[in-house]
């Protein structure tokens, strides 16, 4: 375990009490290094620099903003993993930061066993979005399938719809596979499945399209014991 290296943090915000201190929490837990940065520029400037493996960016940032500076990380570096930590739990604020492609969307307010939880979440793959901000998503979810939604859907299988509903819902593997009894091993699988036939990336593109496209987000399929 001494050997194993550590992941790299970038957290960008202009509060610099809020942002030492959680990096102070941060590498006292032994997450990862971080480092800070106070502004926009200063974050475009050093990040391509430090190539972290994970950046957590402010929403709202004087100058540069934290959309903006994501704009130019995703440019900069495509693989690095991006979380918007922020105060504004405004829903449009949510979907706009999801379709600049971040991998998650924590609310400041949140405790710092959830914000640490989701970093290491986010830096094995998964999407995390904060539990208070998924009634917007089933909202928007409903709104779509109630104006007709679309056939993109039809080839999955009813397990991997249900699969879909809860990525949709911000579960990782780990929740799905305990909710539907089922081994990472094999939620990992139908995720790959899901991905494939739906001709996606990663599964942000596919909560974001699974929104756009009005898959409903109630459940209408039987349970473990009627199918594997």
């Amino acid at each position: 375990m001494g050997s194993e290296k550590l992941p790299n943090i970038a957290i960008v915000d202009d509060h610099v009490l809020f942002a030492e201190g959680l990096r102070s929490l941060l590498e006292g837990s032994g997450i990862g290094r971080c480092v800070c940065y106070a502004s926009g520029e200063e974050a475009v400037r050093g990040i391509p620099q430090e190539k972290p493996d994970l950046a957590l960016v402010d929403l709202h940032l004087p100058g540069l903003g934290g959309l903006d500076v994501v704009k130019v990380l995703r440019e900069k570096l495509p693989d690095l993993r991006v979380l918007v930590l922020t105060m504004d739990a405004s829903g449009e604020s949510l979907f706009r930061a999801l379709s600049f492609g971040v991998q998650g969307y924590i609310l400041k307010s949140s405790s710092f066993a959830k914000i640490a939880g989701d970093i290491q979440a986010a830096l094995q793959g998964d999407t995390v979005i904060g539990r208070e901000m998924m009634g917007y998503l089933a909202e928007k979810g409903r709104s779509k399938a109630r104006q007709g939604g679309s056939k993109a859907f039809d080839e999955l299988t009813p397990r991997e719809k249900e699969v879909l509903r809860l990525i949709v819902q911000g579960k990782d593997n780990r929740e799905i596979a305990q909710e539907l009894f089922l081994s990472e091993k094999t939620v990992k699988n139908y995720v790959t499945n899901i991905l494939t036939k739906l001709n996606l990336e990663d599964r942000v593109k596919l909560v974001i399209f699974a929104i756009q496209e009005g898959f409903s987000l109630e459940e209408d399929t039987p349970r473990k014991e009627e199918y594997p």
